[in-house]
């Protein structure tokens, strides 16, 4: 039973021995040799070579199923054991192609069994017998004897996501084969500082925060992706390495915060989805937590929290940007395409983080690249939001020009409307001062005459010139001059009314017939004087709606006119005539001189000064028959009957039927 006991355990042993390639340094190209090496999971980390080796004898290493290794995000210490022959007799290195492991310890067994130690890793200072730049490069020991085949043990720590390209290359293949990586790599570093200056420049000369936002996206995700995740924190300084290499998700927290920034600010949704506000404060608070936790020092808690942060973050950041361009802003668009390259970023990351997908060399590339391609279509973005911007102005500044035209022309028609209306009241004004002129001439012919006969009776009345039949005879003979006195007084205290406010006019409805009758009585005796009949034609219905008192005006001045300008023997008359335009309201006189009459209708006097001998008619009695009529809906109109003139206007009957 013994017998078959250590039967089955040599067995074990050499399959596990047999598993291990031999790696020969002629024939090995720059590949990854994952599935030639041994490897064995150290989880208390305190593990010497001795008992590593006494562990490999045993049998507890086991064989690696991939080129790259992937051992997940964990503190466990991993030992590396790989053997290889030096046929070419130059000598070659093991490069650990990966920049950010913490501990990163190189043990060579000479042939007498002792081994040599070489100690590196992202946290160490500059340490001779190793390169550690972006990767760690350790040569390979001189073969004492040809084709001498040797073991090397690496002991490898980190407390993030540990994934291990190992490569064994000669000099010549590590130049060659490293050259398309470096090549790769200048590029879109390249990229990325130009996008960053070009977008810091625009911040200082617009002041525009969002430049600001992508300024700082784009400089913590460059630290983040370039100096640590490609290793290339080195060429700052060793001591820069060390920190970034302590809190490198700080980096990528506030990178993140940057974008989030950027993003409200570009998608403009303080504006178009104000609802949003709780998801963009959400994912401000995870990319605090992030940041506090990498400060505290738990770097592999916080490379798990990244796996979700940056999903949900780029979940809301996208949803954020298909409503953005729902609403009908159109920079976002490019805004979803540089999202896509983002989350196909994040989801092959994590699918080759979790195993799901084979790690490759290209795979520690795709994080960058599909970034440097974000950063760029944002950049698009922004210089098509900065396009639209342009436009938008150079349309509102069109605006502007035909609004200033539009308002000039206003300008101008204003001035053209006050310019004739200026020229109407200087028209007006010279009307008024010429009317005023007639005013004096009226008053100094019509009032200062009769005033100076009266005057002199009552001078010869106190000289006791004038006995009592005497005075009584020559105060008669002046009735007719007090007469015309009243009613040009009058004439002149509704004149000066109408001067001091416009004229205003109460509508009611009376008889015209019954204020005609009043009238004629009046007039009686100054027509018996000239033995002048008066006389009244009505027929019918003769109810007007008009300004009874401007009415009863315009029939004085008319009659005393008539009675003025009629020669002796004669007769006048009143009309009053129902028409389809309303109540034809005439005056009929027979007129001494009838041409000067036709002359003067002809000429369209306003003021109609019609002669009889040398008497004149007043003026402003005319002018004001014409003003009322006006007011009344109507027009004073004139014209020749036989050897008479007949002046004549139209009033309404009722309220709902307006003169013509």
């Amino acid at each position: 039973m013994r017998f078959f006991s250590l039967i089955l355990l040599l067995s074990f042993s050499l399959c596990s021995i047999a598993r291990e390639d031999t790696i020969r340094l002629g024939k090995q190209d720059y590949t990854n040799i994952g599935k030639q090496i041994l490897y064995y999971e150290d989880p208390t980390n305190n593990l010497t070579l001795k008992e590593v080796k006494d562990l490999y004898i045993d049998g507890k290493f086991l064989p690696s199923q991939k080129d790259v290794l992937n051992f997940g995000n964990t503190k466990s210490t991993f030992w590396i054991r790989l053997v290889y022959q030096d046929n070419t007799g130059s000598g070659g290195f093991v490069v650990v192609d990966a920049p950010n492991l913490e501990v990163v310890d190189y043990y060579i067994i000479d042939s007498n069994g002792s081994a040599k130690l070489i100690h590196s890793g992202s946290l160490s200072v500059k340490t001779e017998g190793v390169i550690a730049n972006n990767n760690f490069i350790f040569s390979l020991p001189e073969p004492v004897i040809a084709n001498d085949i040797k073991e090397i043990y690496l002991r490898v720590k980190t407390n993030n996501f540990m994934l291990l390209p190992i490569k064994v290359v000669t000099h010549q293949t590590y130049i060659a084969g490293s050259s398309w990586k470096e090549h790769l790599e200048s590029i879109y570093i390249g990229v990325l500082i130009t996008l960053f200056l070009f977008n810091i420049f625009l911040y200082i000369s617009l002041h525009e925060k969002m430049y600001l936002f992508y300024g700082l996206y784009l400089l913590a995700g460059f630290v983040y992706l370039v100096l640590y995740l490609r290793g290339y924190g080195y060429l700052i300084g060793y001591d820069f390495r060390s920190i970034l290499n302590k809190y490198p998700h700080v980096f990528l927290a506030i990178s993140s915060m940057a974008g989030i920034l950027f993003s409200w600010k570009f998608l403009n949704l303080q504006v178009l989805i104000p609802r949003i506000k709780p998801v963009y404060y959400i994912m401000m608070g995870l990319g605090v937590a992030l940041m506090f936790v990498s400060l505290l020092g738990y770097k592999s808690f916080a490379a798990s929290m990244i796996q979700y942060t940056t999903i949900f973050i780029s979940i809301g950041l996208g949803i954020a940007g298909i409503a953005s361009w729902k609403y009908g802003h159109r920079p976002a668009k490019f805004y979803m395409l540089a999202w896509f390259f983002r989350v196909g970023g994040v989801i092959l990351v994590n699918l080759n983080l979790r195993g799901i997908l084979e790690v490759r060399d290209y795979t520690f590339e795709i994080f960058p690249i599909t970034t440097t391609i974000e950063m760029l279509l944002l950049a698009f973005a922004l210089g098509d939001r900065y396009s639209m911007l342009i436009g938008s102005e150079r349309k509102a500044r069109e605006k502007i020009m035909q609004l200033i035209q539009t308002h000039n022309q206003r300008l101008e028609h204003v001035v053209e409307e006050r310019t004739l209306k200026l020229s109407e009241t200087i028209v007006e004004l010279e009307s008024s001062n010429r009317v005023k002129d007639k005013l004096f001439s009226i008053i100094a012919h019509d009032l200062r005459t009769p005033f100076n006969s009266l005057q002199s009776i009552f001078s010869l009345k106190d000289m006791g010139m004038l006995s009592y039949e005497e005075l009584d005879m020559l105060l008669n003979a002046n009735r007719k001059n007090i007469d015309q006195m009243r009613l040009t007084l009058d004439n002149l205290l509704f004149w000066a009314k109408d001067q001091m406010k416009q004229v205003s006019v109460q509508f009611t409805e009376f008889d015209l017939k019954k204020l005609s009758e009043v009238l004629m009585l009046v007039y009686e005796p100054i027509a018996h004087s000239k033995n002048i009949k008066l006389e009244l034609n009505a027929i019918g219905e003769n109810m007007v709606y008009a300004d009874e008192n401007q009415v009863k005006l315009v029939l004085r001045n008319l009659l005393d006119n008539a009675v003025k300008f009629s020669p002796e023997d004669n007769k006048i008359s009143i009309n009053l005539v129902r028409q389809a335009k309303g109540l034809r309201v005439a005056v009929h006189n027979v007129v001494l001189n009838i041409a000067e009459a036709k002359i003067a209708i002809e000429k369209g006097d306003e003021s109609n000064s019609i002669t009889n001998g040398n008497d004149i008619s007043t003026g402003l009695g005319l002018q004001l028959c014409r003003e009322y009529t006006k007011a009344n809906g109507t027009e004073l109109q004139q014209v020749i009957v036989d050897n008479g003139i007949e002046l004549y206007f139209f009033l309404s009957g009722s309220s709902s039927t307006p003169a013509a």
